[in-house]
């Protein structure tokens, strides 16, 4: 299946497209929202500016992709990839992130409000800078030096307990 292929059936009303495997797609400002990607193959996906709010994108393959100013709002993408991908002020607020590795992901200016992610995140490397997470429901057992966020860019960053860090490391 191709991109245009997805939209085309999209718009005629489909909303399961679950297992899909569509390496390097285009969906800049696409309208998704309550899509059904869950399981997809969506490596290096280009999503600027996508509304995906309500999508079901559990287990599904990210890495790499282009989210940039993405409504993801009230998405489950628990268990998927979001490695090395770009989140740079995309809305994540009330996302399932759980066991989903974000190592090396840029979340600058993202919002996270009321975000799941759980107990040690992999946020390995991942660049948090401008962001709130004192909404976010995220455990970090040994706070700043828990080693599921080495790595990770603390930049005008408020951790969940409301500790605001200007710059780390």
């Amino acid at each position: 299946m191709t991109a245009e292929e997805l939209l085309e059936r999209y718009a005629a009303g489909e909303r399961d497209f679950s297992g899909v495997e569509i390496d390097f797609a285009r969906f800049n400002d696409a309208k998704l929202s309550s899509i059904n990607l869950s399981g997809a193959i969506l490596f290096g996906a280009k999503l600027n500016r996508a509304n995906l709010s309500r999508a079901n994108l559990g287990s599904a393959w990210l890495e790499d992709a282009n989210l940039c100013r993405a409504n993801l709002s009230h998405a489950i993408v628990s268990e998927g990839i979001l490695v090395e991908s770009i989140l740079i002020g995309a809305d994540l607020s009330f996302v399932d992130l759980t066991e989903c590795p974000l190592i090396d992901a840029n979340f600058t200016r993202a919002r996270l409000n009321g975000t799941i992610l759980g107990i040690r995140p992999l946020l390995q490397g991942a660049n948090l800078t401008d962001v709130d997470l004192s909404q976010s429901r995220i455990e970090l057992p040994d706070g700043i030096e828990d080693h599921s966020i080495e790595g990770a860019i603390f930049c005008n960053t408020i951790l969940p307990d409301g500790t605001k860090i200007i710059s780390f490391p």
